[in-house]
């Protein structure tokens, strides 16, 4: 056999193997609806997994940040979970696919400090939107010394701006920069998903990032409306 058809060979077994290999993706997370969010969710610092009772209707990890993220809404507000197991800042950023006019909510926790705040995207930086006190109508965040689990729960509106956004929000300057005015059931969106491993230093450039698309789950109450 000469070199030419060695090497036709060769690459046409490459080609199979590459033909016939698994393809592995993740599937698009969905945020699901949920009437009864507010009696499943406390929102202290800790997500609840222990026998059989899931404290929220679904999570993902997602695998270039090792972060994972807990979720639901129900007809005004969503319910997010944030965890990780890096010592710095951690967070998530609704409606751009770059920190650029994403609405990012972002916690530390440290020996000295601990806090989630409310960022805006400006650019490759970010403007802080207000207290979360006065943005979120509840919040916490804590660390388990047993697992090294760092979370964050905070209690957000899904419309942050315009129209049918609460009162607390609706008149926050910082809030008008955001990309998108809040999310609608049913609809696909961006999500930042970012995290410094080591600093809580908010000015520090993160070092694990992502952008994912992820949908809304539908809100039956609003189809019956709709009929």
């Amino acid at each position: 056999m000469n070199d030419n058809r060695r090497i036709v060979y060769a690459l046409t077994a490459v080609f199979l193997v590459v033909l016939v290999a698994p393809v592995f993706a993740e599937e698009m997370p969905v945020m699901p609806y949920d009437s009864l969010m507010d009696d499943r969710v406390s929102a202290d610092g800790y997500i609840e997994r222990e026998d059989g009772e899931f404290e929220y209707p679904a999570e993902f990890t997602n695998r270039a940040t090792g972060m994972t993220v807990s979720w639901g809404f129900d007809d005004s507000l969503m319910y997010l979970g944030v965890e990780t197991k890096g010592t710095g800042w951690f967070g998530i950023g609704f409606g751009s696919p770059t920190m650029d006019e994403s609405n990012f909510l972002v916690g530390y926790y440290t020996d000295e400090a601990a806090d989630v705040i409310n960022l805006v995207g400006k650019g490759h930086g970010h403007e802080v939107a207000g207290s979360v006190d006065a943005l979120a109508s509840d919040w916490d965040i804590d660390f388990d010394e047993e697992t090294g689990v760092r979370c964050w729960e905070v209690i957000y509106p899904l419309n942050w701006r315009g129209e049918g956004a609460s009162g607390w929000t609706a008149g926050n300057e910082v809030l008008d920069g955001t990309a998108i005015s809040g999310l609608e059931p049913g609809e696909i969106y961006d999500l930042v998903i970012a995290q410094h491993s080591k600093t809580a230093d908010l000015s520090a450039r993160h070092t694990h990032r992502t952008t994912i698309k992820f949908q809304m789950g539908d809100n039956p109450r609003t189809a019956e409306d709709e009929e």
